[in-house]
């Protein structure tokens, strides 16, 4: 028997039909990280707060798996009248084998509204389809929709009493493009039918892997498939267009490109440094290290961020310093260490705010990775902060960024397009490589944070966690002490 469709898998259809093929007959071989885990949570969270802002309703609460049990208390809702049930959340529907779920439904006597509730802080295209999805279903299942809505997370909301999050929900009319897409879904629906009917079909790993959304079977998919070049032409920085050029003449390794074909600098860097194996280390970049006056400062943030404040002062999505490493340098080459961590769950912004200030004094550079980022946080913090803004401004106003420095005066092979400090790092000091790390980047610090606030976590899993992100903040400031100091490629 030919499994149901349902929005999901439909949308998951249109990304790719090989996609749909394996979550209905190989879920198994599906890769979730713990960021898309956490992304998930904080929709969940969102999700159920977007009740409460839209007045609170029924509850369907039979699960997905079961959805007989769902449609028959649909029905038995809809079957009393509009005024002592006027929203449903979770309403099951069904049309020509389809099912769907509709976050919100909302019943009036000129006919009904469907709204559609994401965590994403503006209307997407995916958004579109998805609501025109369970319109189709629902008319389908003798339903009058009027109106089609989308809620959506207002990033202008500000967190300011404790408990009231009125007016974090925005709700935008999206009923015209829905309508335009209404005689687009049988189409769509017959295609994928078929699809789901069919043999697994021979779909090849390309940009559709990532858009709208990462698939989870991109690496089930890969390991049948011819291995990717170690240097793939993919790896030249900004050069879409570039780089569909140099595929559709047949070139996939960076390594066979003829140079004539590259025409940016930096470009012809990256092809050169990747040709030849040896680093590109311009003659300027010893001495512009060297002339970063003593006493040094190396300075880390990690942040997490929440679609659903949990912080007074704070907005939806805004990347709020929890932890950071702070290596202090004197001319001697003396080194002492630094470092704040609160996961606690509580805010930790004041505190922060204190001990940052406390460990980076009135003077010395403050040597940063990628700057935007560090002045940006201390900017909002400034902000919240009015007492100690001007002293926060000026720790922006020493900052040295050395991302732009190693941009323009050095690369290797090795780091194969990037300029992220995990990519730079092992190609001068290898010993420092992150992948002897448990946590190997900064969104695996923002899960191992929440993972840690989380309440069913144990006492020895934070203890393990604290450990981990510890050991990965301090590895970022030390990195760049080690960079600082380099005479050439290692």
């Amino acid at each position: 028997m030919t499994p149901r469709l349902s929005k999901s898998r439909i949308q998951s259809g249109r990304q790719c039909h090989k996609r749909l093929w394996l979550e209905l007959y190989d879920r198994d071989a599906a890769t979730w990280d713990d960021t898309a885990r956490a992304r998930l949570d904080e929709g969940t969270r969102f999700g159920e707060l977007a009740r409460a802002l839209l007045g609170g309703g029924v509850l369907i609460e039979a699960d997905h798996l079961h959805t007989r049990e769902a449609l028959a208390a649909t029905q038995a809702a809809l079957a009393q009248p509009a005024s002592r049930v006027p929203m449903l959340f979770e309403a099951a529907f069904t049309h020509e084998d389809v099912s769907v779920r509709v976050d919100a439904y909302q019943r009036a006597s000129r006919g009904d509204t469907v709204v559609e509730v994401k965590s994403s802080t503006s209307v997407k295209e995916e958004h579109l389809w998805d609501c025109a999805i369970q319109v189709w279903v629902a008319r389908g299942a003798g339903r009058t929709v009027r109106k089609v809505e989308l809620g959506h997370v207002d990033n202008t909301f500000v967190y300011t009493v404790p408990g009231d999050y009125t007016g974090l929900l925005k709700r935008v009319d999206i009923t015209a493009e829905v309508e335009a897409l209404q005689e687009e879904i049988p189409r769509v629906v017959a295609a994928l039918k078929r699809v789901a009917a069919g043999a697994l079909p021979d779909i090849r790993t390309g940009k559709h892997c990532a858009t709208p959304y990462e698939c989870p079977f991109i690496a089930h998919c890969r390991k049948d498939e011819p291995p990717i070049p170690d240097f793939p032409v993919e790896l030249l920085p900004r050069a879409g267009a570039l780089v569909d050029r140099l595929r559709s003449e047949g070139h996939r390794d960076l390594r066979e490109v003829p140079l004539a074909s590259l025409s940016n600098p930096m470009h012809l860097r990256i092809a050169h440094a990747t040709r030849t194996n040896r680093p590109y280390v311009s003659t300027e970049l010893a001495n512009l290290l060297a002339a970063v006056p003593y006493p040094r400062h190396y300075l880390d943030f990690e942040t997490a961020s929440f679609a659903v404040p949990r912080w007074l002062g704070t907005r939806p999505y805004q990347p709020l310093p929890f932890q950071f490493s702070c290596h202090h340098e004197s001319a001697s080459g003396e080194l002492a260490h630094t470092e704040f961590l609160d996961a606690s769950g509580d805010s930790p912004l004041a505190s922060f705010v204190d001990r940052l200030l406390e460990a980076v004094g009135t003077s010395g550079p403050i040597v940063v990775w990628n700057q935007g980022f560090e002045a940006s946080r201390l900017k909002d913090l400034a902000t919240m902060f009015p007492s100690q803004g001007p002293a926060l401004l000026h720790v922006i106003e020493r900052m040295v960024d050395l991302l732009p420095i190693h941009r323009e005066h050095y690369y290797h092979r090795d780091m194969k397009g990037s300029w992220s400090i995990k990519a730079v790092l092992p190609t001068v000091a290898p010993d420092l490589d992150y992948a002897n790390l448990d946590l190997g980047g900064g969104t695996d610090a923002q899960a191992a944070y929440m993972e840690s606030i989380h309440p069913d976590t144990t006492d020895a899993r934070r203890a393990e966690l604290r450990g981990q992100m510890l050991a990965y903040c301090r590895r970022d400031t030390y990195a760049m002490v080690r960079l600082m100091h380099r005479d050439s490629a290692g």
